[in-house]
Parts: C-alpha cells; structure tokens; sequence
C-alpha cells in the first residue's frame, strides 16, 4: 500500500482504505470560448487562458472489516488537499455523497473530487542572495513566493520588473506575496512599505538588490499542469 495516497494529510491506508488501481490525474481542460461566424463554416476562438476544474475519482475498498465508519464518514468530506504521490498535491472537494451504508456490506466504494487544475510542489524551493542575481524556474504558472529579508536602512527589492521598498528597515520583515502582507516579529508593517508584491515566472528571474541587505530568501511553491 502506498503511504503517499492522502486525503488532507492523512494516509488512506491508516484509515483501512485500499486504493485499487494506481491513480493518475488528467491535464486540466484549457478553457475557450467559441464563437460560430454567419455564413461561414469556420467558427471564432477566444482563449480564456485559464484551465477547467478536473473531476478525478477513486476506486477503493476497505482491507479489514472493523473500520471505524464514522471516523471515515467525517473524513472524507469537504475540502481539502490530495497528495498522489511524493512530488506535487492537488486542492479541491469531494463531490459525490458515498453510501456508507452499503459499504459496510460490500466493502467497495468510489470517492469522487473536483480538483483544482493547477497542483503545488509538496516542498518549497529555496532562492539565497543578497546581490542581483538571474534564477530560473521551472513553475509552470506563476507563483506568489514568501520573501524574508533582514536589511538596515531603505532598501528596494525588483523581481520581474515589480518593485516594492521597506523605508527604514531594521530587522528582519516577511513577505507573503501570496496574501499581499508584510510583518515583522508578526507585526504588520505595511506602514513602512511602497510598491507591489512580486511573482515567481516561469523560466528566467531577474531580482536587482539595492540597499544594506544582509540575508535575503525567496521560497516559493512550483506549479504544475
């Protein structure tokens, strides 16, 4: 049994839940709209340059007889993450309502998900340098990293032609690009900050240092199709 089969961080197989066949998820649906053209036979496409939900399901079945139902019942439920395997980890909800009642009968069931179309690595990856520098990524969308930055005195930080500054910093302040929030010591200090709160892209990054930085980390999570 497979110990990276995870619904919300919990392995199935601790819950007595055998997945019976190897799961893969299928690439998200890229998203168009489509237009038909009067008199011609030929139609307009518009990209919506974005991916469709992807519904997934799970054959599974009980590997012993005195499982807890009602622990499972309140697991399997709502949503949540699922991990698949040891690289990336999905989002999204279970969708169908499984007859538990029948289960305890004849030991087989299917949960259905709607997932996000876009997974997430499992383990950030790490950017050090307190210098210009160029890194490439192999995200395959953008990602919003978390950047922690100990500097004295004004400092600006350019990633991908997005700027931000901390006016006159001492210490060490945290960047959560994703939720757009700037602290210190757990302390909000948007006060002391201009600008905008920059991405991760695929391929080449470009970060330009310019003030007294003495440590700075980008972590951020890739992205995958």
């Amino acid at each position: 049994m497979n110990n990276n089969y995870k619904w919300n961080g919990v392995a199935f197989n601790s819950k007595g839940i055998v997945i019976e066949v190897t799961p893969i998820v299928p690439k998200a649906e890229h998203s168009f709209q489509k237009y038909e053209i009067p008199g011609r036979s030929d139609f307009l496409t518009i990209d919506d340059k974005k991916y469709k939900p992807i519904p997934f399901s799970l054959e599974c079945h009980f590997n012993e007889s005195n499982v807890d139902i009602n622990d499972i019942r309140s697991w399997l439920d709502g949503y949540g993450t699922l991990q698949l395997d040891d690289e990336k980890i999905y989002t999204g909800y279970i969708s169908n309502s499984i007859p538990f009642e029948k289960v305890v009968g004849f030991q087989k069931f299917i949960i259905q998900f709607m997932l996000q179309p876009i997974a997430k690595s499992l383990t950030a990856t790490t950017v050090s340098s307190t210098s210009s520098t160029t890194f490439n990524s192999s995200t395959y969308t953008y990602s919003y990293p978390k950047i922690t930055i100990t500097a004295l005195g004004d400092t600006t930080i350019t990633l991908n032609d997005v700027s931000f500054t901390i006016y006159g910093a001492s210490g060490t302040y945290i960047l959560d690009c994703g939720a757009k929030v700037i602290t210190k010591n757990s302390i909000s200090q948007s006060q002391n900050m201009s600008g905008s709160f920059p991405y991760i892209k695929p391929g080449s990054n470009e970060l330009t240092v310019n003030g007294s930085v003495s440590s700075l980390l980008i972590e951020y999570y890739k992205t995958y199709l």
